[in-house]
Parts: structure tokens; sequence; C-alpha cells
């Protein structure tokens, strides 16, 4: 009772950090008449995860001196590709109307950009590092929401017609601050207006015709803008980014609740196991006679298959080489994940911070090498490895070069669309030079510690023959064992797993990070305590190689994540959606797909093996002591 006094305000304080977040030290103070720089950055749809930059579209206005900024590497991952435009925005001045170019589109620009507007592309502008707001009221209390980017135009699937919106009014929010102002928001209001005269277009004239595209013929087009300067006295600075933030927490809620009572489930079953072995034990020790003391060892020898095992329970496990390294990138990577999600929390990680969780988490995953390293080298001297050089440079190289591979094939389809997500050149050669200069001599420096401490003193000795196992069950046979363990975790994770993949798909901000900590610690239990389960229930049967078992047994809910992602691709993506995007988007959201899922899968496979290895641990001592 004492535990659930601090245990529920603490949940509730960390679920209500989903809400808070340090937005900048330095807010940036505009005074009437100064020039507000407005930059573009690209191209992105919630059904074609292909984003594309800005200017790379054939059919929008280039002006003749681009200026791009430095990104940060986790910006550059994402996709963003800012640069500076011709859109002239004066704090204070109200613009009616103005010309930005007038372009003649070829007949395949026309084309392209039908093909844009019918895969429901958007735009996504900057202002005062405030991205360009689609505008929706909610219906229970009447107050503004904001959805990134604003639509490149409107698609009529009846008479299968795309419009290209020409005309952008942007209202900027703002409010006082001394003898300044603040922008508190940014958005566009974009229309679809047929005008080829290079001139502004009567605005006022709500039956005015529309800007058909997509036909093979050239179209002259001309782009204008408005611009609108509003006081909103009911956002502060510090808050603006609320309206990106919105969520329904409730769901989560119920979520949590779902989870908890699966967790509250798996507990008791456990205590039932360990209760059901101290409770022999205690009794085998009250016996005073050795009769009867004799009686009840046979008995339990009888009935408790797991004590027959003492002799090959700890039997170093095959492959072991393999298995050392890839729990060690594991730490390495749970480190990084734990880490981040604290910064997140605690607000550091700001919307405003754009790129910040990618390149934060990279970051930390390069530092942490050395954490791979010790904990590797350890399981591996104590599984009687020898060469800790070898161990080393497996740890450092298994896991990362995988997923760099994977993601080095995905690039190349990626290059050949011309999509901003595609990797440059030199972020592939930096990302090289971190892990060589930075992850690589770290890990050698962990394994160098860790294989120098005092391996696992394991509390049986090994036979030197193996015990036969028996014919096992069907419920303990792959693959039907292994769908099994994972279901469980599976029900705890995937409501939550529905908002990552919305944030990371549909481009939705995703920063209900005490959510994903309470969240992220039921899951934990539930593997750990899933994976116990099974592993007891193998060592009752006879089998005694459990080692592999146990983190396939944690790795288990991963199928089910992966399978999950492909059913959000085709019920939230592609839904609707015309198939002219072609195979490039559908491998980059599989291929994506898969590396989250071996990520998660190493994550949940290590719980599952470390919760099984010390509890097997724990179990054997007492028969030692017996």
């Amino acid at each position: 009772m004492r535990a659930a006094g601090w245990l529920l305000p603490l949940f509730t304080y960390v679920a209500g950090a989903w809400g808070f977040y340090i937005p900048s030290l330095s807010p940036q103070t505009f005074k009437v008449g100064d020039k507000v720089p407005l930059e573009v950055n690209r191209a992105f749809s919630e059904h074609v995860p292909l984003p594309f930059a800005y200017y790379d579209l054939p059919f929008v206005c280039k002006p003749q001196h681009i200026e791009r900024p430095w990104l940060n590497i986790g910006e550059v991952l994402r996709g963003d590709r800012t640069a500076s435009s011709d859109y002239e925005l004066v704090m204070g001045k109200n613009t009616t109307c103005q010309v930005l170019c007038a372009k003649e589109l070829s007949a395949e620009e026309s084309v392209e950009a039908g093909r844009f507007i019918e895969q429901d592309y958007m735009a996504e502008w900057l202002v005062d590092k405030l991205p360009s707001a689609t505008v929706y009221m909610r219906p229970l209390d009447k107050g503004k929401s904001y959805e990134p980017g604003f639509r490149l135009g409107d698609y009529d699937a009846g008479r299968k017609q795309a419009y290209l919106n020409n005309h952008v009014s942007l209202h900027i929010l703002y409010e006082n601050h001394g003898t300044g102002r603040r922008i508190v928001g940014f958005e566009a209001y974009p229309r679809s207006i047929q005008n080829s005269s290079g001139a502004c277009p009567d605005l006022d004239d709500p039956e005015v015709a529309k800007l058909a595209v997509g036909q093979k013929h050239s179209v002259r087009v001309t782009y204008s803008y408005s611009v609108h300067w509003i006081e909103d006295a009911s956002v502060h600075w510090s808050r603006r980014w609320d309206r990106y933030l919105t969520t329904s927490a409730q769901v989560h809620w119920y979520a949590i609740f779902n989870s908890a009572v699966i967790v509250l489930l798996l507990s008791g079953v456990v205590a039932v196991i360990l209760m059901r072995m101290l409770n022999r034990d205690v009794a085998m020790f009250a016996r005073d006679l050795a009769d009867e003391e004799a009686e009840l060892r046979d008995d339990i020898e009888e009935t408790s298959g797991w004590k027959l095992l003492h002799g090959d329970v700890f039997r170093a496990p095959a492959y072991g080489g393999l298995l050392a390294p890839l729990l060690g990138t594991t730490v390495q990577i749970m480190y990084t994940a734990i880490a981040t999600v604290a910064l997140g929390t605690l607000g550091i990680l700001s919307p405003s911070y754009r790129g910040g969780l990618l390149t934060t988490g990279i970051v930390l995953f390069m530092l942490l090498g050395s954490a791979a390293g010790y904990y590797s080298a350890h399981l591996y001297r104590t599984w009687g490895g020898r060469n800790w050089r070898k161990n080393a440079l497996m740890t450092a190289l298994t896991v990362p070069m995988l997923l760099m591979a994977i993601e080095l094939v995905l690039n190349v389809f990626l290059w050949y669309r011309a999509s901003s997500a595609a990797m440059p050149f030199s972020t592939i050669v930096l990302l090289l030079a971190l892990w060589a200069c930075v992850e690589l001599p770290l890990t050698v420096a962990g394994a160098w510690f860790g294989f120098r401490r005092a391996p696992y003193s394991e509390p049986q000795r090994t036979n030197a023959i193996p015990r036969p196992i028996p014919p096992q069950p069907s419920y303990l046979r792959w693959p039907l064992s292994v769908l099994l363990a994972g279901a469980l975790p599976f029900a705890v994770v995937f409501i939550e797993m529905f908002f990552v993949l919305k944030s990371i798909w549909q481009d939705a901000f995703y920063y209900e990070y005490g959510f994903t900590v309470i969240i992220g610690l039921i899951l934990a239990l539930t593997v750990c305590e899933t994976t116990i389960i099974m592993v007891w229930l193998l060592l009752n049967s006879g089998h005694h190689r459990w080692w592999w078992r146990s983190f396939a047994y944690g790795a288990s809910s991963s199928l089910y994540f992966f399978g999950y992602s492909l059913v959000f691709y085709f019920t939230r993506l592609r839904a609707g959606m015309p198939d002219t995007a072609g195979l490039v988007p559908a491998l980059t959201f599989v291929l994506h797909s898969l590396l989250f899922t071996i990520v998660y899968a190493l994550c949940t496979g290590s719980m599952g093996f470390f919760a099984a290895y010390f509890f097997i641990r724990r179990i054997y001592s007492m028969v030692k002591l017996s």
C-alpha cells in the first residue's frame, strides 16, 4: 500500500508531462516594420511516404538566389530541405494581394502537378520555426486545432480533375510583448483561382473558376499571396505549440488500463509459480525425519522436471559469440531510448528543435557504445569466450551495419525518385565517420573493461554430457510457442503504437512522452513475465536449451508489430488513394517498418532474456541450498 501511495501520483505526473515542453531559451521578438523571413521546406503526403524538397517540384516558383540554412542530422534524415523564399512579410503590414511570379507549365509539368495533388501532397513552410498550418475548429470547445502543412490543391474524384492552389492567404498571429511582438501562430488558407494575367485576381469573387491542371497541355499560372497580421491575446508564446499537439488523453488512459489488467493477471501467474516452489522448499526444510525428507525430495524430483536439469541449464548457449553482441547492442539501444524519452518527458526536446529527437538519439547511441562493449564482453567471457577483440568488433558491427545496409539499399531507390528522404552522400560519410571515430573506439574500450570483470558465478555445475531433450508438447514447439508468447505484449502496446505510426508516417507531432514512459514500463513487465512463464514451462518439459528461446519469446511480439504496421499501411496510408505512386513508397514503408521491428525485437528480446536468466539463477540457487 505504501508503494501504491507514491506510484499513483508519480504516474499521474509523468502522464501529464506529454503537454510540457521547453520551447526555447531565446524567443525572437519583432518590431513593427521588421522583415519576417518565410522559409519553404518540403512537400509531403499523409498517404505516400515520399517527401520532396519544395523547390524540387517542377510547378512552383523558385527565387533566383536560394539560401539554405545549416540542417542538423535529424532534419536531414526526416527529409527536411529548408530554403529561403521571395515571400515578403513585414511585421504589422497587411498585404491584400501580391504577385509572386507567373509561370508557364509545360504539359509534363501540368501532369506532374496533377499527380501530386491526386496523391494529397501538402506544402510545409516555416515562419519563426512554426510550420504552416491548416486550421480545424474543435466541435466541443470551438477552439482551434492545427494540422501541419497545407494542400497543394484539390482533387475532384468524380471528374478526375486536379485543381492547383495558386493563391494563399497567410494569417500570422502574434502577441504583444513590451514594445515588440512575438509570433504565436502561422495559418495558411490556400485557394485555386484561374488566373493567367500575371496580375492579382479578384479575391472577392466567390464564383471565380478554379485552375485545372493534370491535362496534357501547357498551363499559364500566376502565383499570388495575401498577408494578414492578427493579434491573438489568447495564446502566449510559451504555449504556441499546443494547437499542434492536441490529442485525446482518454484513449491513452484506456490503453494504460487495458495494459495494467494484463500485467496484473500475468503477475498473479508468476506469483503462483514462485509461491508453489517456495512452499515446497519450506516444506522440505521443515521435515525432521530423514525418511520423510527423502520421500518428499523424491516426490519433488518426480513432479518438478526443472530440477532434473540442474547440470545442463547453465551450459553455454550455441552461437554464444553472436548472442552476446546482440544483447550488448540491445543494452546500448535501450539506454539510448531511456535517455531520449527522459529528455522528452522533461520537455527538453521541444518541437521547435526540428530533428532534435533523431539527432539526440544518434548522438546518445554513439556515445553509449561503451555500454554495448562492456555487457557483451562480460557475457561472452561468462560463456567461455576467449577472443575479446573479436567480440568487440562483432558488437560494433553486427546490428549497426545491418541497419545501415538496409537503409543504404532503400536509399538507392529514394535517390532514383529524387525524394528528400534520401540521405545525401555527405550524411552517409558523416554517419560512417561517427561510427568509426566514436562508437567503435568506445565499444572496444567497454569490451576491454567488461572482459576483465569476473564472469557470472552460476549456482550449478554443468555436466560433461548433455541430457537428451524429450519430445515437447505442441504448445512449446516452434513457431506456435513464439506466437503465443507475443500475443499479450502486443495487446499492451497496440493502441499506443497507432499514435507512434501516425506520428512517423502522417507527419503528426508525437509529444506524449509521459504516456510512452508508462506504456513502456508496462510492456517491460509484460515481456519479462511472459518470458518467465514460457521458460518455466520449457524447463518443466525437460528442455534445457533456453537461452535463444528466452530471447525469441521476448522478441515474439515484434511479429505482431510488423503485421500491424502493414495493416496500418493499407488501412490508413493507402486507403482511398489511387495506385499511382509505384513501388518505391511501398518499399520505403516496408523497409522502414522492418528497421523499427528489428530494433523493437532486440529490445524486447533482451528484456525477456535477462528476466529469464535472473529467474533461472534464482530458482537453481534455491536448489543448491536444498
